[in-house]
């Protein structure tokens, strides 16, 4: 069956729902029940209630009747009457709480027969007292017992049998209900098996069938990441799978363009980079006058089309330089060396430009020794000096200074050039990102420069940033491991330097 998420998750969802569903309409049913022989009990006890007002009052009647006999106090008729009046509402509460049972509702007949037989014999003698003028009711009392008696035994006899019925079904009830608490017990064991159960075959299916092919689309991206070989395609038509299939495309497709990269970084080694070489080779013999003297309009051609030449020599080459560092084939080769041998390559590698710009290159005397690849740090410095210089006005000055900050060496390179905008302090750091400013974009200016300058520092295991504001000047700012243990804490790739 072809499901997708939501329909799985429908299931998940439904399988706990139809189970409780069913555990709460059985417990209620079960409950239904157990109320229902608890009613049944209550009533048969209400039922022998009735009865038994129903005897007393006969009795109470009988014995106010006879006081009043002896004694002509009025109260006696009163409550003889009103013991008669309850013993009428008793006989019809009997007959309706016996109207839904047949067996119940013969033994109420027939003790309804014989309560107003009795009743209808105390009502007779009742007038005939009264209406003796006699003082005692003496010589038709004898009767009155027989008659009494002829009428009641055989309600008593009717009430018996009744009790001795109720009596049973009281004894049932109790011993049905304890069967029902067991039968209760026994299903919520049941049913609490059945919903940890469920749980568990819910969890094993999202586990296996969502959960853990989630894993592997985490473990896909992990290898992507790394450039490992994709664990095989995800089976199945919902979501889940879908998404594997397309993050397996993606990959194909991304192999794809790094290897269309490849082929260019290597196209433009080859069929670029030596060529531009041979021709500023021989724009260099031109200019130098091995191939005859050039008027002065043409040396100054051959000296512009030997610095483009250059320049673009130099733009390749930092494609190179950062398409090494991204793909790890760029070996840090790392030496204790001291900070001022870097700092004095670097500064006369700019010396030429900052000169012809009249600017001031103020170099710290600070020679700590750091632990580094020495031309890449050159070539980071060169970077950092030559944007300085590039964009100081005139007259200016461009500062650089170390200092330590724990197993760190943090070199500063302060300039008094435009600045830069907050918004842009992150961006000049990633590959072809520039500063929109007319000042800066004349610079021609390849961007690629920071973003190699920010690799090789962090695969030294340092950071770099920059402190800037508008019109305030830059402090472009890096930091470099002081020793092997700094650089083997960050975990880069860097190996010791040979000696020769």
């Amino acid at each position: 069956m072809r499901l997708n998420i939501k329909q799985k998750g429908l299931i998940i969802v439904a399988i706990p729902l139809v189970l409780e569903a069913a555990f709460v309409l059985l417990l209620y049913f079960m409950l239904e029940d157990a109320e229902n022989k608890v009613s049944k009990e209550t009533k048969s006890r209400l039922v022998l209630q009735e009865v038994n007002n129903i005897s007393k009052n006969i009795f109470d009647s009988a014995s106010h009747l006879v006081t009043w006999n002896f004694t002509h106090r009025r109260e006696e008729l009163k409550k003889f009457d009103n013991t008669m009046l309850g013993i009428a509402d008793s006989i019809d509460n009997l007959k309706a709480m016996s109207a839904d049972n047949p067996v119940r509702r013969e033994h109420a007949a027939k003790l309804e027969f014989h309560g107003k037989a009795t009743m209808k014999n105390l009502i007779q003698h009742r007038e005939k007292m009264v209406g003796d003028s006699t003082r005692v009711y003496t010589p038709n009392f004898q009767q009155f017992r027989r008659d009494f008696n002829a009428e009641f035994d055989p309600f008593l006899k009717e009430a018996q049998r009744l009790a001795k019925e109720e009596e049973q079904v009281q004894a049932q009830v109790p011993q049905a209900v304890e069967a029902r608490k067991m039968s209760l017990r026994i299903f919520l064991i049941t049913m609490f098996t059945a919903n940890v159960i469920g749980a568990i075959a819910v969890a094993l299916f999202f586990n296996r069938d969502i959960s853990s092919r989630l894993l592997v689309l985490i473990e896909n991206s992990r290898r992507m990441a790394i450039g490992k070989e994709l664990l095989d395609k995800i089976s199945g038509q919902d979501e889940v799978a879908q998404l594997d299939h397309t993050f397996h495309e993606m990959a194909r497709s991304l192999r794809q363009a790094e290897e269309t990269k490849r082929e260019f970084v290597q196209m433009i080694s080859h069929d670029l980079r030596t060529p531009l070489t041979a021709i500023l080779g021989t724009f260099e013999l031109l200019s130098s006058g091995a191939y005859g003297d050039l008027t002065e309009r043409g040396q100054t051609r051959v000296l512009d089309a030997e610095r483009e030449s250059e320049r673009l020599i130099a733009m390749i080459n930092e494609l190179l330089d950062i398409d090494k560092l991204e793909s790890g084939n760029m070996q840090l080769l790392c030496d204790e060396v001291e900070l001022q041998p870097i700092l004095r390559r670097a500064t006369e590698a700019v010396k030429v430009i900052a000169d012809k710009n009249e600017l001031q290159l103020d170099i710290t005397e600070d020679n700590p020794t750091v632990y580094v690849d020495e031309d890449r740090v050159v070539q980071i410095l060169i970077n950092l000096l030559g944007n300085a210089v590039k964009y100081s006005p005139p007259g200016g000055r461009v500062k650089v200074c170390a200092t330590e900050e724990n197993q760190f060496i943090r070199i500063d390179v302060i300039d008094q050039g435009p600045g830069i905008p907050k918004k842009d302090k992150k961006a000049i750091f990633e590959r072809f990102k520039q500063i929109e400013n007319q000042e800066y974009k004349r610079s021609g200016s390849s961007g690629l420069g920071l973003a190699i300058c920010k690799a090789l520092v962090e695969n030294h295991g340092g950071m770099i940033a920059v402190d800037s504001e508008v019109g305030q000047g830059s402090r472009f700012w890096f930091t470099i491991p002081r020793g092997k243990s700094a650089l083997r804490a960050a975990g880069t790739a860097a190996i010791e330097k040979p000696t020769t």
